[in-house]
């Protein structure tokens, strides 16, 4: 299970829940207070429960230690998403490559993914992005902005 998929799943239960990397441990805040339970960040199955007192007292708290566990079970360098990157084409707020997910046609516009445009582009995704000749960028101009991905805080 990825980071990211243990997050929404987590913030579907309940919109009091918080996460936070904490020194490499994915942590889940519930009200505000930190530690409620976490998956250590550096070893697989290592999943730990704050104040079991606490524990006891947030909702869906079955659900939750099932999601951690399975997050705990995930082999490290399976947790992280593969990183993707905005492709910065001119210094503008709208000089962002898109990709219109019907037509395959390039634009340029804001980052905002949706309305059926990709905006988001791992490294695999770039480098066919520059084999493609319907595609007329100087790719030694262009700039390449890491896409972090909003929930977590690392």
């Amino acid at each position: 299970m990825k980071y990211s998929e243990a997050e929404k799943r987590i913030k579907a239960l309940s919109s009091k829940y918080d996460i936070n990397m904490v020194d490499g441990d994915f942590d889940v805040a519930y009200n505000g207070k930190l530690h409620v339970i976490y998956v250590n960040g550096s070893y697989e199955y290592r999943l730990y429960v704050g104040y079991v007192k606490t524990f006891k007292t947030v909702p869906f708290r079955n659900k939750l230690y099932m999601i951690m566990a399975e997050l705990a079970m995930t082999p490290l360098d399976e947790r992280v998403d593969e990183k993707k990157y905005y492709v910065k084409i001119y210094d503008s707020g709208i000089g962002y490559l898109n990709i219109n997910n019907f037509t395959g046609k390039m634009s340029v516009n804001n980052i905002s993914e949706g309305n059926g445009y990709k905006t988001k582009f791992t490294n695999k995704d770039i480098e066919e992005l520059k084999q493609r000749d319907d595609i007329p960028l100087d790719w030694d101009k262009v700039r390449f902005e890491e896409a972090n991905w909003p929930g977590l805080h690392c």
